[in-house]
């Protein structure tokens, strides 16, 4: 492990070099290693192979080692030599990524699992967006109160306290931030859930602000995770170090989230698979947490696609043999079909395809009722053969190609109140039927659901 206070060395002693030079050093250097290692994803497949993970994982460690993470701060280079990352992952590989979290009855647990575990990923499923303030507590209440949730990956994401918008960095940020944590625990003792852990502190990211939502009391290693995440593509400022060295300091579960763009410095679903595990190795050095999202996205922010879906596998695939940190995603499908079928399959695809490639945890989907139908998809697949979960998947895509010539796919982001009723909140009716027309396409397409 290579101790946090060595990046002020790094940080301040590296080789200096302009942000869009760095940036073409990162594209060039991934082509280069997609090619050496022959890496590329198959027509029609969407779970990666063994052979393409392990090629994965030795790309994302040359490319760590000859381009290094870029300190927007100082605009300076954090150099790593190929031994010390080696060093540090076999330092996981040999004690695999886990923590415990939550209090009592409400704890629950996150742990590195292979893709042919029979026990299903944990379903840490939070609430997350943009959330008005009129549905931070129906939306919140939804999630604490299922129990199928074992705790919440995220939760928050306030837009607003009355006329104050949260602007990270100033005062605004941290009173929008502690009216979250205090409706938070409002939520929780309401639906008898004191204990349950809530993910991610969402709506403020800046130090000062999450180090006084901290010492309010409420939040605490056992309920919080703090983001220290590396920006696509391979960056980081003084914030992200500051952060992660208080994680340490305070026994908090750092929340690491590797990223990238497919359609920016990534072409492809193949350079996007390099740099998440690239991306994850650069939160290992610093952040030295035993947990890590992996979720790209497409230049215009759709994802759940087939290319995002495969880039994911790959990068888990890469873990799962050759890391072993606990890794996980969200189960969610794209903003543009949310509400509609659409959503509802790819989800489904997602959690068969993740689950099969050494997936750990969700951290996020569309709502609770999504959250029940996910976790029995996770059952599904964990009792599934690998060649029969790929083409299942298959079948269900090309399903989805079909409806998105039926279906328009939406201008504007979605609200929660789409979908559930902030008075009883119990699903609208519409959703409901959305969840059981999706069942019974399933059911139709080759999935044995309850």
């Amino acid at each position: 492990m290579i101790p946090i206070i060595d990046f002020q060395e790094r940080s301040l002693n590296g080789p200096v070099m302009k942000a869009e030079d760095f940036d073409l050093s990162f594209a060039m250097k991934l082509r280069e290693l997609v090619d050496k290692y022959e890496i590329k994803q198959a027509p029609g497949q969407i779970i990666a192979d063994d052979k393409t993970g392990d090629a994965v994982f030795y790309a994302g460690v040359d490319l760590l080692a000859d381009i290094g993470l870029y300190h927007l701060g100082t605009q300076r280079v954090i150099k790593f030599s190929k031994e010390e990352i080696l060093d540090f992952v076999n330092e996981r590989k040999e004690n695999p990524g886990k923590i415990t979290m939550g209090l009592g009855d409400d704890e629950m647990t996150i742990a590195y699992r292979t893709g042919n575990d029979t026990r299903k990923p944990t379903m840490y499923s939070g609430a997350a967006g943009a959330i008005s303030e009129d549905e931070f507590i129906p939306m919140m209440t939804s999630f604490a109160r299922e129990k199928k949730i074992e705790g919440m990956g995220i939760s928050g994401g306030i837009v607003k306290v009355g006329d104050i918008d949260p602007k990270a960095g100033t005062l605004s940020e941290i009173h929008c931030g502690l009216w979250e944590q205090e409706q938070l625990e409002k939520v929780l003792q309401d639906v008898g859930r004191p204990g349950m852990n809530l993910g991610l502190l969402c709506t403020v990211s800046s130090v000062g602000a999450t180090m006084q939502c901290l010492d309010r009391g409420f939040r605490g290693p056992h309920n919080t995770h703090i983001g220290i995440h590396v920006m696509p593509e391979q960056k980081i400022d003084w914030d992200r170090l500051l952060l992660a060295h208080f994680c340490e300091d305070r026994g908090i579960v750092p929340w690491q989230s590797a990223m990238s763009l497919i359609g920016g410095l990534c072409r492809d679903a193949a350079d996007a698979t390099v740099g998440m595990t690239a991306n994850m190795l650069g939160h290992m050095s610093y952040g030295h947490g035993p947990i890590c999202s992996l979720f790209p996205t497409h230049i215009d922010g759709t994802w759940a696609t087939r290319d995002c879906m495969w880039s994911v596998s790959a990068a888990m695939k890469a873990s799962e043999r050759n890391i072993r940190m606990a890794v996980g995603s969200g189960t969610v499908g794209s903003y543009e079909w949310y509400g509609s079928i659409i959503t509802i399959l790819q989800q489904a695809v997602s959690a068969l395809v993740y689950t099969s490639s050494g997936f750990a945890y969700t951290w996020l989907t569309a709502s609770p009722i999504e959250s029940v139908l996910i976790d029995e998809i996770f059952e599904i697949a964990v009792n599934m053969e690998k060649e029969k979960i790929e083409d299942l998947a298959n079948v269900i895509m090309t399903r989805i190609d079909e409806l998105k010539k039926e279906i328009a796919p939406r201008q504007d982001m979605a609200t929660f109140r789409e979908i559930y009723d902030l008075e009883t909140i119990q699903p609208l009716a519409k959703h409901e039927e959305t969840i059981n027309n999706a069942k019974e396409e399933l059911v139709k397409l080759g999935m044995t659901l309850s």
